[in-house]
């Protein structure tokens, strides 16, 4: 058996705010199977025997909907390598177009992204594999101000030292494919009172116009800077009678007695939506020790560092691929042994997840258990989906989507006229552990104390997997002011947004599923997906597109079954003006024989209690997350950083049936 999420049972209370905090979240999940269900055989692909037919869907949006269409080659070939903050109005608009095929008015919903919409669905429901978890992403975290009970707390403390005092700087300098550092002299080598590797000087001592492209914290074209610099010093005393460093005369190389470079690290507004910097300091690293020997930087915390990379560490001034390793770029690091295994661009830098005896770092597919992971055999989604495990096994679908069109629009297409700049959606943080890992209080990771949390070095799976599918919660009716930013904060942060043109609620679109050879319960669960066969008397709604934290996608999908006899269409060519093609609408009673076939198989596999599909555990949260029309939206909002840090105690999201705070 897997861990199992235990839900928390209190608030978790802020000593420092005084409140007691709860977590809410738009999502949630559908936690992993405890068994996968294979099919032992697939049908042969020249084999006709089995059903053949098609399914013919209606939908209707339930909320705004919006897939973004690509850009044309003659845009792209253009303007492709642009950001979209870097385009004129025009450009940005024609960025915003809903996905169409032939004109602009014309909206589409691609059959891709229907086929992705209701695979996910029979991957959940038909108890598959997990095999959409990225590599890619490796969790990296810092801790700075992180309280002594956090469990990242004292692994990080354990790398950087008390208040970072096992920190150096230098500089990087590369031999052939290896990485070195080059010490840089130290304050008290200079017979300066600080005891640490580097100097920090307060942002208001810098004078205006002393560095040349000098930006301040709070410019709103601030970006991380390396200036090189000379200054002079003066070695003052506190009241409490400690000797300090003042930094005077900070200006252009050869200005003052002492060199080295100022460090100025991100201003932390790429993180969260304050408006102001918090930080008011940068470092300054001395000029390099000719006399120290340099340092390796070992082979494996390169590739950890690269793999770790965030969007906002490939940006200028970095590398896009290689972050902070520049040749001659200062660098803060620590060493071990000899090497270094730790370094970043800024004194606090961010650290890898590792798991306990082992050196790769740690990311969310080492949290999803192998045989979920395994191309061995075939789940029910891949047989019908189709596969590919590699350049040597592959196996095509045998299902085909087309396009969603419009079908009825009695009130019109558009939900706005104008293009809408939507709120900035947050992106998932590695670190909001507490919402993405399993926490099992049988497995001593209890829910509801901080310091027990399972984070991503905890073992995997024998203490914690990843919560499972992410779903989002249907919010009922969606206005455009709860999608809509305000002009004031567009203008304060101008590069965070994009466009978009949504379709509204009410408009009908048409599509069909062609499906060839399926066998019976391969039919009924892609019904099943379709009709989501729930509780009696609730209703379920599918999500779809972009925007599904604000409450957009959610449509209705009402699916007619029609069947091809392959026998009959050979025995007449015409069917009075139109060719004979042997179609017949399947009546209801089968359609649910041909779903409850598909449950009998699942529940002949899993060891459940239960005598029905839908009263499986597991099932009945995936159903419970897309009840329409969703519970109260106070309870499936984001957690806030300002004015209070909501994240801070990490409080742990409860599952889909416990979201109510007690």
């Amino acid at each position: 058996m897997l861990p199992k999420h235990s839900n928390p049972t209190k608030k978790r209370f802020d000593r420092n705010a005084k409140k007691s905090f709860w977590a809410y979240a738009p999502y949630n999940f559908i936690p992993l199977p405890d068994k996968l269900v294979t099919v032992t055989e697939l049908s042969d692909q020249d084999s006709y025997t089995n059903n053949t037919g098609y399914i013919k869907c209606t939908m209707k949006t339930e909320s705004p909907l919006y897939v973004r269409c690509p850009m044309t080659p003659s845009f792209f070939s253009k303007y492709g390598d642009k950001k979209f903050y870097e385009l004129d109005d025009d450009q940005k608009n024609e960025c915003a177009h809903f996905f169409y095929r032939e004109q602009k008015n014309c909206p589409v919903i691609p059959g891709s992204s229907l086929r992705g919409m209701i695979r996910s669905l029979v991957e959940i429901v038909g108890y598959g594999k997990m095999q959409w978890v990225t590599d890619d992403t490796k969790v990296t975290y810092r801790a700075v101000a992180s309280s002594q009970n956090d469990p990242l707390s004292e692994p990080y403390k354990n790398i950087l030292g008390k208040s970072g005092n096992k920190v150096n700087a230098g500089y990087l300098i590369k031999h052939r494919n290896e990485w070195w550092v080059k010490p840089a002299k130290r304050p008290l080598e200079l017979g300066f009172p600080d005891r640490t590797a580097y100097l920090k000087i307060k942002e208001k001592n810098i004078p205006d116009n002393a560095i040349n492209g000098f930006k301040k914290l709070n410019d709103n074209q601030y970006k991380p800077q390396y200036h090189e610099i000379s200054f002079n010093v003066d070695i003052l005393e506190s009241k409490k009678g400690n000797k300090y460093t003042y930094i005077k005369d900070l200006g252009s190389p050869g200005n003052g007695k002492y060199k080295g470079f100022l460090v100025c690290s991100g201003n932390m507004l790429e993180t969260n939506n304050e408006i102001q910097s918090n930080r008011n300091s940068h470092s300054i690293i001395l000029e390099k020790n000719e006399e120290a020997e340099e340092i390796k930087i070992n082979e494996q915390t390169i590739k950890n560092y690269i793999s770790g990379l965030t969007p906002f560490q490939k940006e200028p001034p970095f590398n896009d691929i290689r972050g902070c390793l520049v040749e001659e770029r200062p660098v803060f690091y620590v060493e071990r042994k000899g090497e270094v295994f730790f370094f970043g661009h800024c004194p606090n830098f961010r650290v890898p997840a590792i798991f306990p005896q082992k050196t790769n770092i740690t990311s969310p597919v080492d949290f999803v258990p192998e045989y979920l992971r395994s191309e061995n055999k075939a789940d029910i989604a891949e047989a019908i989906f189709g596969y590919m495990h590699g350049k040597s096994d592959s196996r095509a679908g045998r299902v085909f989507f087309t396009d969603a069109r419009v079908e009825y629009a009695s009130e019109g297409i558009w939900f706005d006229e104008k293009m809408v700049t939507p709120k900035v959606l947050a992106t998932p943080s590695p670190t909001t552990f507490q919402h993405y890992l399993v926490q099992d209080s049988r497995r001593a990771h209890n829910p509801d104390k901080k310091e027990k949390l399972a984070y991503y070095a905890t073992p995997s799976p024998d203490e914690t997997v990843i919560r499972g599918h992410k779903m989002y919660w249907h919010k009922g009716e969606v206005k455009l002011e709860d999608i809509k930013e305000l002009d004031k904060n567009i203008k304060k942060s101008p590069t965070q947004y994009t466009r978009i043109k949504p379709i509204k609620s009410g408009v009908t679109f048409s599509f069909r599923i062609y499906f060839e050879n399926l066998r019976d319960f391969e039919l009924g669960a892609l019904l099943w997906a379709l009709t989501l066969p729930g509780e009696e008397g609730k209703e379920y709604r599918h999500s779809i597109g972009m925007g599904k934290p604000f409450g957009m996608g959610a449509v209705k999908i009402e699916p007619k079954l029609y069947e091809s006899k392959r026998d009959e269409r050979y025995h007449k060519l015409f069917d009075g003006d139109s060719w004979h093609e042997a179609v017949h609408k399947v009546p209801e009673k089968s359609k649910t024989e041909l779903i409850q076939t598909f449950e009998k198989y699942i529940m002949d596999y899993i060891d459940e209690e239960e005598n029905q599909l839908n009263k499986v555990e597991r099932i009945k949260m995936l159903l419970k997350m897309m009840e329409w029309k969703g519970p109260n939206t106070d309870l499936t909002r984001y957690l806030q950083i300002t004015p209070i840090n909501e994240y801070k105690e990490r409080p742990v999201l409860p599952d889909p049936f416990n979201i109510n705070p007690p």
